[in-house]
């Protein structure tokens, strides 16, 4: 081989290591999520109907647009460790960021649930070690 082929097959092999690399490092990544709580009475605005043209429910959440963009796109079901599983069938308001809201029937639950911080996890290896712990996870349900 001539030293051109030889450094064009190195450069090569150097990017897809570097794509490899780079996704196993995606993969693995850890979003950290706030998880609050709604009521009818915050979507007043709207009398109670979703983006995805339902009325709100128990076991139902909203997403805010850039978790969205993470795969929790609407009618996904999604497992909140020590909560059960909900489907995502609505959108936070565009403002939000990194944020999950549950809806509740009852605005005195709402308020005490208050906001708390849970991971959301992308993978089911990663859930199996967060579940072990006292980490409180999200998680894509398949």
């Amino acid at each position: 081989m001539t030293r051109i082929n030889l450094l064009v097959t190195r450069v090569l092999l150097l990017g897809i290591f570097i794509l490899l690399n780079a996704a196993i490092s995606v993969q693995a990544e850890e979003i950290k999520v706030s998880v609050t709580a709604y009521t009818l009475k915050e979507c007043y605005q709207n009398k109670g109907i979703t983006s995805s043209g339902e009325y709100v429910r128990p076991g139902i959440v909203a997403v805010s647009r850039d978790l969205e963009a993470q795969g929790l796109k609407l009618g996904t079901k999604i497992k909140i460790s020590g909560m059960g599983t909900f489907v995502v069938k609505d959108r936070t308001s565009k403002r939000n960021r990194s944020n999950i809201d549950i809806f509740m029937n009852s605005h005195a639950k709402a308020m005490r649930f208050g906001r708390q911080k849970y991971t959301f996890i992308q993978n089911n290896e990663e859930e199996l070690n967060l579940s072990n712990g006292k980490k409180k996870y999200i998680c894509i349900l398949e």
